[in-house]
Parts: structure tokens; C-alpha cells; sequence
């Protein structure tokens, strides 16, 4: 086998990202948006001595599974993997995922329910960021290829929240119209870099533009968006001079027009959002998440602590059934904005603590009855150190929300050595 072979395929398993696999002479060949149980023929595009990529250049033998309802971007685009599989298979291959990776990096076989299911599978996104950039000397905007910086223009996508499109395309317009240069991220120049645009449930959007710089055009072109869509209620610029491909400057949001934050309702709370806020992208997933999360709850009985709590939504909800709940996070405006959160709601069963979790749980054990701790850790899962302090407090139940299964997987392998079971894990 060598690069450019044309290869025919059977396609037999999927990985962990949704490619397809097969067999060749015995040797793996992934392949970008292949369905199992189809025959493709494929073309070679990358080899070592472990496998091979190949990229489909005709379907033989298709898979009843397959989506045509396809995004018209999506051949390029990197900003969906699976949309190729019709919804019913995406559930199937989730649940599949989980189930493979609890016994692939947790040596476990455990209950794994079925996936909860998206009520709304298009339009979903209330936060969306997307780079502008220059193509034949005209203005583009769009997400980027897969595993590159190479921008895909775009006039519409499917996932985001349905009024972002047109807010977007008119930047561009008045971008290209007023000749304001876009960042180079080669060459480190030029004006203007992103825009992001967060929304709520009943669709009010927060407007954000990422420059380099202050410039009195981008105030125009902001205001111009203001004065044209109804939906937009606050507007900020983001200045980041930075050379890197971090795209928000943290220390570099300036308030333009409208109100500071939007009003996102959770379960019947609400919740200031503000530029750098983080909630679940999806909100119907994220009340459905919130809700299982409450069902491990014994009414007024738990003294319950929330680990990497953020701007306290899940800790605010879990309120409602917990004696007292403790959120803890190590970033002090998300501790600020969950005590804002926690005044807007008159709720006053609920502390947040600034630290890390590994030392505040400590302090907390010495004061309080603890039973229950949710944790809610960024993709790379737990410190061990972290995990130490919570079997060491002999904590009986750990509820863990998590956004990467190979480090829950890696986690749950690491508490069984101290006794603890899994009971059940539900992907949403």
C-alpha cells in the first residue's frame, strides 16, 4: 500500500472520532465519512507502519444510515464530524462510544442508557465564534477545515442559533464595504479577527467583535447591528493584540452598546451571561443534564459540594433539592457572577467558595456533613490530587458531568481502586 492506491473498502467499526474503519490485508484504514457497512472505493491519503487514512471517492454499497439532508458545507467544514449520519445512527454510535470507551481505557463493563435525545437537532448553538478572514481579496467569514486554520466561507450553518447568520454576513458587508483589514494570523496584522454571538433560549443575543485595537469604525459597524436587529441587547469589543491563537482577551471586553449581560432561563432560573460566561451550548441538553443530575439528589437531605461550579447554573438548580450545596471554581468573576446568580434567584441554600477544589473540599469536610460532590472538570478530567482528597473524605456518592468520556472513563478506573462503582452513566 502506498499514498494515492486506489483501495476498496468494507467498512466494519467506527472510531472514537466517527471514522470509519476497515480492513485491508489485515492492516486499519480510517476513512473520513464512511458508514459501516458500506463498500467505498477510496484513494490513499496518508500512511505509517500502524494504519492508514483514505479519503471516499465513490460509495459502492451505501448504508440506509447515511444522511442527504446534508449542510452544504459540510465536505470542508470541521464544525460537525457525524452530520453524515442520520440522527438515529449519531444516538446509536454515542451510546456505542461510551459503552467502547468504559472498556477500552476502564477495563468496566457498565450501564450505559440510552442517549438522551436532542429535541431540537438543528439551530441548537446559543454561542457561537467565527473568523473572519481574506480570500481573492474579498472578506469571508466561516469556521475552519478540520485540523487547520483554513477558513471555510459561509453564508448559513445549520447548528448555530438561527439568527446569527445575518448579524454575521452584515459585518462582513460593512467590513469589505468600509476597507477594514482583517488579522493575518501568518503575518500577525491587521484589525479585525473574530465575532461571537451568544444567545438565550428566547433569543436574545449578546453581539461581541474581536479586534486588535480600538478603531471608531468597528463602533459604527457595531451600532449599525444594533440599530438593525431587534434581538441584539448587548454589544461589546474585545481587544486582543495577542499573538496567539487564543481568541478572547479575557482583560479586554469594553461595553458598547445595550445591557452588560443577557437573561438565560434554566429550569425556571435565571442566569446573567455575560461575554465569558460559561453555559452548555445547548440548552434544552443542558436542562434535560441538569434535571438527571437533581434525580441523584435525596430531597433535603444532602450536604452537597460542586466542583469547578463556574457561574453556578448546575449548583443553583441542584439547590432545589439539596439541605446545602457548596459551589467551589478556582476563577473569581465566575464566583462572582454565581453570587450574582444566587441573589437574582432569592436562593440561600447555596455558597460559593474562590479556590481549588482539592484544598476547599478539605476545609469543607472539617465543618460540614458532606455526602455528595458533583464534579464538573474541563475536558482533561480530575487531578489525582483532587480524587485523592475526595476518597480520602470517604465521599459516598460522586455525581460527574463530564465532556470527554476517555477522561471519565480514566477517572471512574482510578476511584473503583478505592471501592467505588459505577451505577450508570447517561450521554446526552
Amino acid at each position: 500500500m502506498k499514498i494515492n492506491d486506489v483501495l476498496t473498502l468494507k467498512i466494519e467499526d467506527y472510531d472514537h472520532e466517527g471514522r470509519g474503519v476497515a480492513l485491508y490485508e489485515g492492516f486499519p484504514v480510517f476513512v473520513e465519512k464512511a458508514l459501516v457497512g458500506e463498500t467505498i472505493l477510496a484513494s490513499v491519503s496518508y500512511i505509517n507502519s500502524s494504519y492508514a487514512k483514505a479519503t471516499i471517492i465513490k460509495i459502492i454499497e451505501e448504508s440506509s444510515k447515511r444522511n442527504h439532508k446534508l449542510c452544504p458545507y459540510y465536505a470542508s467544514c470541521g464544525g460537525c464530524n457525524i452530520f453524515h449520519m442520520d440522527y438515529e445512527h449519531q444516538l446509536e454510535f454515542k451510546k456505542n462510544m461510551v459503552i467502547k470507551t468504559f472498556k477500552n481505557v476502564a477495563r468496566m463493563d457498565v450501564k450505559v442508557n440510552d442517549v438522551q435525545r436532542n429535541p431540537h437537532p438543528y439551530h441548537y448553538r446559543n454561542k457561537i465564534i467565527v473568523p473572519f478572514g481574506m480570500k481573492d481579496g474579498h472578506v469571508v467569514s466561516g469556521f475552519y477545515e478540520a485540523k487547520s486554520h483554513n477558513i471555510v466561507p459561509q453564508d448559513s450553518c445549520l447548528i448555530e442559533n438561527e439568527f446569527a447568520r445575518p448579524i454575521i454576513n452584515l459585518i462582513k458587508d460593512e467590513l469589505e464595504q468600509r476597507n477594514v483589514s482583517i488579522y493575518d494570523e501568518n503575518t500577525h496584522t491587521g484589525l479585525v479577527r473574530n465575532v461571537m454571538i451568544r444567545a438565550t433560549k428566547n433569543n436574545d443575543l449578546m453581539l461581541v467583535l474581536v479586534a486588535t485595537r480600538k478603531n471608531p469604525v468597528l463602533n459604527i459597524i457595531l451600532a449599525k447591528c444594533f440599530d438593525t436587529f431587534k434581538e441584539i441587547k448587548s454589544v461589546y469589543l474585545n481587544i486582543n493584540d495577542k499573538k496567539t491563537n487564543v481568541i478572547l482577551n479575557q482583560d479586554g471586553f469594553i461595553h458598547i452598546l445595550g445591557e452588560k449581560y443577557i437573561i438565560e432561563e434554566i429550569n425556571d432560573l435565571k442566569f446573567m451571561v455575560h461575554p465569558n460566561s460559561f453555559l452548555q451550548v445547548n440548552h434544552d441538553q443542558a436542562e434535560a443534564m441538569y434535571n438527571k443530575a437533581l434525580s441523584y439528589i435525596e430531597p433535603s437531605k444532602n450536604n452537597v459540594i460542586y466542583a469547578y461550579c463556574g457561574i453556578g447554573s448546575i449548583t443553583l438548580n441542584l439547590a432545589k433539592r439539596a439541605s446545602h450545596v457548596y459551589g467551589i471554581e478556582v476563577v473569581r468573576q465566575a464566583i462572582d457572577n454565581a453570587n450574582e446568580n444566587k441573589r437574582l434567584n432569592n436562593i440561600n441554600n447555596a455558597s460559593f467558595i474562590c479556590g481549588k477544589c482539592e484544598d476547599e473540599i478539605t476545609k469543607l469536610s472539617r465543618l460540614e456533613n458532606i455526602d455528595t460532590i458533583v464534579v464538573d472538570p474541563p475536558r482533561k478530567g480530575c487531578d489525582t490530587k483532587f480524587l485523592d482528597v475526595i476518597v480520602k473524605m470517604k465521599i459516598k456518592k460522586i455525581i460527574y458531568i463530564s465532556c470527554l468520556t476517555q477522561s471519565l472513563a480514566r477517572d471512574a478506573k482510578y476511584l473503583s481502586a478505592y471501592g467505588y462503582k459505577v451505577k450508570e452513566v447517561t450521554p446526552f
